[in-house]
């Protein structure tokens, strides 16, 4: 990779002195739907770019375009309402959400997962096809809530294969959290899924709670089954 490059260089910086302007001129109540959607083009862009550095970039940045899709989505939706109404999340906050989220993954065994927090107001986390069909059932399990009928996209992703299925279900499982989540699948195979800060504390706390047993469900002693039985008497 080339420490410099005279003519790519400078329109980097143009383009970094234009995020820098853009942001430093918006707010939750200043974005048009054009300008979200001009925004998230240029994110797209961007992203598709940088990807092509390497293999392990693109892995990284294949989070985009979903997380793209979901705030096109959610602003043809709500094009009043782009952002979430309330304070906005700062990076210290940002910082806690990501890490008990993850912690709360961990202790469910659910391995190999990426948290990442992109901007205040969306926070993604990746896991394998099992991981994400195992996350789908702890969440329904715990959400006191009639079932959620599928969206119509949800719907005709199931059956589609493990990664696809496993993405409609975690959808199915994560929309009683609020209208902002998603769950994608990526080009890698595995699936990512897309938070609000308030979704993310809340499937935090879920995880962390443990549920109450059902009643009648509590498993019966057997007898005659002592610390000492070993089966079929090995002196014969």
């Amino acid at each position: 990779m080339k420490h410099s490059n005279p003519l790519l260089d400078p329109l980097a910086e143009s383009a970094v002195i234009a995020a820098c302007a853009l942001a430093d001129a918006a707010g939750p109540d200043r974005w048009s739907s054009g300008a979200v959607e001009d925004a998230a083009t240029a994110l797209e862009v961007l992203a598709g770019a940088l990807a092509e550095l390497s293999p392990e970039a693109a892995e990284l940045l294949e989070v985009v375009p979903a997380a793209v899709a979901a705030l096109r989505e959610r602003v043809e939706r709500a094009p009043a309402a782009v952002m979430p109404a309330g304070p906005a999340v700062c990076a210290e906050d940002s910082a806690v959400l990501s890490t008990g989220l993850r912690r709360a993954l961990v202790g469910h065994s659910l391995a190999g997962h990426r948290v990442h927090q992109l901007g205040p107001a969306l926070l993604t986390v990746t896991l394998d096809a099992a991981h994400a069909q195992a996350l789908a059932v702890l969440l329904a399990a715990r959400r006191e809530l009639p079932r959620q009928a599928p969206a119509a996209e949800d719907e005709l992703r199931w059956g589609a294969g493990l990664a696809e299925t496993a993405a409609a279900s975690l959808a199915v499982a994560l929309a009683p959290y609020g209208p902002g989540t998603y769950a994608r699948v990526l080009a890698s195979g595995q699936v990512t899924a897309g938070l609000s800060p308030t979704a993310a504390a809340q499937v935090t706390s879920a995880l962390n709670t443990r549920p109450s047993p059902a009643a009648g469900s509590s498993r019966p002693r057997r007898r005659g089954l002592g610390n000492g039985w070993k089966g079929i008497d090995a002196g014969r």
